[in-house]
């Protein structure tokens, strides 16, 4: 059983908790929770190691029995030690280090969104989470949004990460992406709440990349430079826009709406 903090592993682990760089250099997520590990299992993530304390429950000693069958690294560690290092704030007992999904883009690829510059964990797994739920077929991040393999976004998001092809690209790459992916081209739209067209109006049945801004700053001039138009959604006039992650799940579902009812 591992009982002190200097241990590898434990090591390992706060370094991939607590650090951006750490888990993009080495492409390694931390996957903390009963629910995030099943979800692990059921698209045969690839598994570092997996960590379990005596807290864990009949649920989650079912999947350490899963990664163990598998022959994936386990070991038990001191509960007191798992509630220390856990990003929550009581560990379910279990948590997995693990390469980052690699989900292919579909021969489908639309629709597309992209996220320029969305700082908040919360928004970011709220949107993943929609993006997977109704078939989004790529999320696009632009530099400077935040990490979608963050503790908090993967909580948030409730495992989607597993699901979407999610690539980082600036500008530049996105507008090829759109222009050429799969033989089709996307019509890049902005999601821009002084746009004259409402999205209930717009032909959002086309191929369509969805452009959403950051919570704080809004959509950058370089995305708006290779726009081909924008939407606003329709509201009161006792505020002047939606929360990025309503917004962002409002558009994602009159997409699906608009292709359902054609």
């Amino acid at each position: 059983m591992i009982t002190s903090v200097n241990n590898t592993k434990i090591k390992l682990v706060r370094e991939l908790l607590n650090t951006k760089k750490h888990r993009e250099r080495t492409r390694t997520m931390i996957v903390e929770g009963v629910r995030l590990a099943e979800e692990a299992l059921a698209v045969n993530t690839s598994i570092n190691f997996c960590l379990y304390s005596d807290r864990i429950s009949e649920r989650g000693k079912n999947v350490v029995r899963q990664i163990q069958a598998l022959s994936y690294d386990t070991e038990e560690v001191s509960a007191d030690l798992l509630d220390r290092i856990s990003d929550t704030k009581t560990s379910q007992g279990i948590l997995l280090a693990a390469p980052y999904p690699e989900v292919h883009l579909r021969k489908k690829i639309d629709p597309v969104i992209v996220l320029d510059r969305i700082r908040d964990p919360g928004n970011m797994g709220t949107i993943l989470r929609t993006a997977a739920a109704i078939g989004i077929g790529a999320v696009l991040l632009t530099p400077g949004t935040t990490d979608p393999f963050s503790p908090k976004v993967m909580r948030a998001a409730m495992g989607a990460q597993f699901h979407l092809p999610i690539q980082v690209m600036d500008s530049q790459d996105i507008q090829k992406f759109c222009k050429s992916i799969n033989g089709i081209e996307l019509s890049i739209l902005l999601a821009d709440s002084k746009s004259s067209l409402s999205c209930w109006d717009a032909d959002l049945y086309k191929p369509v990349c969805m452009v959403i801004g950051g919570e704080t700053e809004g959509i950058s001039d370089n995305l708006r430079d290779i726009a081909n138009g924008s939407v606003s959604i329709p509201m009161g006039s006792l505020m002047e826009s939606f929360n990025a992650a309503v917004a962002a799940s409002i558009l994602m579902y009159e997409i699906n709406r608009q292709r359902i009812n054609k």
